[in-house]
């Protein structure tokens, strides 16, 4: 037995990765238990090792006269115990060495069951500690093997494995054994030894325990945009932001960027002087095509932008409810513009969060919009570009309460004593009443980018409002009193109200 654990401990050490001071306190914890399950107590029993790691395993007993020996675990009689040391008297205590071969056999491998799956359970703790730590970051691993259902392990360090699913693997990449790939830490899932295996349903007692689980990604956005960081440092500083990440692994992916500073042009400190940034990120993810675009809160130049690499003519906001637009392209850039399999304008959708079609102005001609929705499309697309006049002179036509959908319990916005800019701000977001401004999110407002001053001006319309409501005049006497009030106190008046 004491053979067999120091081999343990130094295969334990050698292989597994485990410090030397935790071994042998796990072992000595459950040779502690392995003694009381045989003597039924631990408070005697004296465990130690040799710095060759020999176990040694004593009882400490206490010298008694033979007429008192009543406890044979924890006592001595005097006779016995001057037959191992002759200078031995009454009360001294002793250490007297075990053979771990007379623990009964449960009791031992009770106490090596226990061990390991303290041992398993403090790597697990571990390895969760340190892995939950680099969660969201990027780490180099070496493919290890591929299992039956497509997934791979991957050596993640420290004899630590991770795996990179199926459905997180680029179509282009191939992953061979030794490899060496950069993967993006999408999640560390804690070990559970309390799930079954379904293969076992329905078998009592046999569960599936797991280890630490550790999800590799190689189709994250965000292994793209760590990627960046890395070879981008305005990005990495935050002198330049990455605003919104859409990709389609293997085949491109589109970034938009903006920059913090009007010195800054984002889109060439992210591509780099001759490509030589972005075409590191490429070379990484194996030649995925990457876009990158300027962040426009005006969805006409957005929308132009995201269909890059196809050159766009105009863009028609044709219905700002729905979102539908229109892209004009010339006929030789139609499949620039759509893209393999609809790859580049399902991406620019994405990335707009518009419904965009691409035709060419032949196509566009020929569609049988109404006259007022072509008219509307045409004004939106002139106001959207300063280089041309309004079709109608500069008149924007005004949507009716009825058309926008709302009731007549509602406050417009455009009724608040507001600048008509603010105004127009919220209505390109679908904003147009009070009570639709004050339902938004935190996060909703700062989407849509309101300054504090734009606020606090809206704030204070509204607070006003709540003010005027809150006094009335005295039927009786004219004096001013408190909503609420139920006697007058200038004339004494009774007040009742409905509720």
């Amino acid at each position: 037995m004491a053979t067999d654990l120091r081999d343990a401990i130094r295969s334990m050490i050698d292989e597994k990765n485990y410090t030397h001071d935790m071994v042998l306190e796990t072992i000595r914890e459950f040779v502690k238990a392995a003694y009381k399950r045989r003597y039924g107590t631990d408070q005697n029993v004296e465990i130690s090792f040799s710095d060759d790691d020999e176990l040694t395993v004593c009882a400490r007993k206490t010298v008694v006269d033979e007429d008192h020996y009543f406890n044979e675990v924890t006592e001595i009689p005097l006779d016995e115990a001057q037959e191992l040391s002759e200078d031995v008297e009454l009360g001294d205590e002793m250490l007297i060495p075990l053979d771990l071969s007379t623990f009964d056999r449960g009791s031992v491998q009770s106490a090596k069951q226990r061990a390991q799956q303290s041992f398993k359970e403090v790597q697990n703790n571990r390895t969760y500690k340190e892995f939950k730590a680099k969660e969201g970051e990027i780490i180099l691993c070496y493919v290890n093997s591929e299992l039956p259902n497509g997934d791979f392990r991957l050596n993640v360090g420290g004899g630590v494995e991770g795996i990179l699913p199926r459905k997180n693997q680029s179509p282009r990449e191939v992953y061979e054994p030794g490899v060496e790939v950069k993967c993006y830490l999408e999640k560390v899932e804690n070990a559970d030894s309390g799930s079954r295996d379904s293969r076992f349903a329905g078998q009592k007692g046999k569960k599936q325990k797991k280890d630490v689980r550790i999800i590799l990604s190689r189709t994250s956005p965000k292994l793209v945009e760590k990627l960046l960081a890395i070879q981008v440092p305005e990005i990495y500083d935050r002198e330049v932001e990455i605003v919104k990440i859409v990709r389609q692994p293997g085949v491109r992916t589109k970034v938009a960027v903006r920059a913090n500073s009007r010195d800054i042009d984002p889109v060439g400190a992210a591509v780099g002087l001759k490509g030589n940034r972005i075409q590191a990120v490429i070379t990484e993810l194996e030649g995925e095509k990457i876009d990158v675009i300027p962040w426009d809160e005006n969805p006409i130049n957005f929308i132009a932008s995201s269909l890059t690499p196809a050159h766009v003519e105009k863009v028609y906001l044709v219905d700002m409810n729905t979102k539908r637009a229109i892209a004009i392209v010339n006929q030789k850039d139609v499949g620039l513009a759509i893209g393999p399999k609809g790859s580049n304008v399902n991406l620019a959708n994405n990335m707009c969060d518009w419904m965009i079609e691409v035709m060419t102005q032949e196509q566009f001609d020929a569609l049988d919009l109404t006259q007022e929705s072509r008219e509307r499309a045409e004004a939106i697309f002139a106001n959207g570009a300063p280089e041309e006049e309004p079709a109608d002179g500069g008149q924007e036509r005004v949507l009716t309460p009825q058309e926008l959908g709302i009731s007549e319990n509602e406050t417009l916005l455009s009724d608040l004593s507001i600048s008509p800019e603010l105004v127009r701000k919220l209505n390109f977001h679908d904003i147009y009443t009070a009570e639709e401004y004050f339902s938004l999110t935190p996060e909703e407002l700062e989407e849509i980018g309101l300054t504090q001053e734009e606020k606090d001006s809206i704030n204070a319309c509204i607070d006003v409002e709540e003010e005027t409501e809150e006094e009335f005049i005295c039927p009786n006497c004219g004096a001013t009193v408190k909503y609420g009030t139920t006697v007058c106190p200038s004339c004494g008046a009774e007040f009742e109200f409905e509720e």
